[in-house]
């Protein structure tokens, strides 16, 4: 592959947060996880009008968040890797894999443990299946953590297969090539799979039909690093990104995820609609202006993989002891209460075994380069740029770009 080109598209100073982290980055995932809850949480209307109506998006088309979550770790991974290979002419396949493994793992079998103590689910239902990452093929009463092995699979042919690519020197332009090829196959996949009888949640959780949107966020990232000058005009139509952010809103709305259209290019409009709006929040001058909104948003962001993996188990057991209230119930207090014990839960795991694990881990295999205390592989923890006011605009070389120091 050639080096790209020096310049990146542009930052400012003013998505960062105190700790470090891109806003805008965060914010997105803060969307995506209130999507995720939502559409767990607010199945039912609740009869109070602002409720519901804050809760709507999650409650009609909440199971795309985990598209957007697809989409941002494509992108923000595949980052790292052109990055990488683009600096030093090779990818470190068992180095990355270390260190993925390193951040995702811990917070999983903690909760895997947990819930086998003291879980409802048999534990044959669940436990070997998510421990070998095989969930989305073997089954399992844990249903939201299909996801989670669609990523650790894609990360895996990752490590494996661009060290291949990077020894042959394969060009940017080959890359694009094999990363539509994979786009097409899967939605072809997906519709010889309806045809043939396939069920709606097999055509959504095994990853050779939904490997896609990760791989749409790859091809965003080859994009920008390679071709900044279009990745920042496409940025720079922000018009059009608004259209079909808007349209494919209303297609998940009127389609949802089953049926012919859902569950075949359904899913394609999902990964095309999150990164409508991962491209509208990137860098955006607005982000760092509406921190009213923004800071919110992207407190949830940063606890979201935590928040994610607990918050069905911490509602059900605050509902189940809390006098008046069952797992079932829908009502405005109980839903509150869900959202409250999911986010609270999700923190604390977070705090206690994600951020620990995250400082052994930088401490075992520093971050290359840039290598800094609590430093996350797919977001720009602790990206330091130069102090400037948040309304100028600066062009850094590549190597400086602070979602690469990030990522490195």
């Amino acid at each position: 592959m050639t080096a790209p080109p020096t310049s990146a598209p542009r930052a400012t100073d003013g998505s960062r947060t105190r700790e470090g982290r891109r806003l805008d980055l965060d914010v997105v995932r803060g969307l995506a996880i209130v999507l995720a809850l939502g559409w767990h949480f607010s199945g039912t209307p609740t009869g109070n009008a602002v409720i519901d109506t804050l809760t709507w998006p999650g409650r009609t088309f909440g199971w795309a968040g985990v598209d957007l979550f697809f989409v941002l770790s494509g992108f923000l991974l595949g980052r790292l890797v052109l990055n990488e290979q683009a600096r030093t002419g090779r990818f470190d396949g068992r180095r990355f894999t270390a260190r993925r493994l390193l951040k995702l793992w811990p917070v999983l079998y903690v909760f895997l443990a947990v819930h086998a103590l003291f879980g409802p689910e048999p534990v044959g239902s669940y436990l070997w299946q998510n421990a070998v990452h095989l969930q989305n093929y073997a089954g399992t009463s844990l249903a939201h953590l299909w996801s989670l092995a669609v990523e650790e699979h894609f990360y895996l042919a990752l490590a494996v297969l661009f060290p291949l690519f990077a020894r042959r020197k394969g060009s940017p332009r080959a890359l694009a090539a094999i990363l539509v090829g994979v786009l097409v196959a899967a939605l072809a996949l997906r519709i010889w799979g309806y045809t043939q009888g396939i069920s709606d949640v097999r055509l959504q959780w095994r990853t050779h039909f939904r490997v896609d949107s990760l791989t749409f966020g790859v091809l965003l990232a080859l994009v920008s690093v390679h071709w900044p000058e279009l990745f920042e005009r496409v940025q720079q139509r922000r018009r059009l990104l608004a259209g079909v952010l808007a349209v494919g809103v209303l297609h998940l709305v009127v389609f949802g995820k089953s049926g012919p259209i859902g569950t075949t290019i359904g899913f394609t409009v999902a990964y095309l609609t999150a990164a409508a709006l991962l491209l509208l929040v990137f860098r955006a001058r607005w982000v760092p202006r509406a921190r009213w909104i923004a800071e919110p948003m992207a407190m949830l962001g940063r606890y979201s993989y935590g928040i994610y993996i607990w918050h069905l188990f911490a509602a059900h057991v605050a509902l189940d002891l809390l006098p008046g209230l069952d797992p079932e119930s829908t009502g405005a207090w109980a839903q509150a209460i869900e959202y409250s014990v999911a986010i609270a839960v999700g923190v604390l795991a977070t705090v206690a075994v994600e951020k620990p694990a995250l400082r052994l881990r930088d401490r075992l295999l520093p971050a290359k380069d840039h290598a800094g205390p609590g430093r996350d592989d797919d977001v720009p923890v602790h990206a330091r740029t130069r102090r400037t006011p948040s309304h100028v605009s600066i062009t850094l070389p590549a190597r400086h770009d602070p979602l690469v120091r990030a990522a490195a």
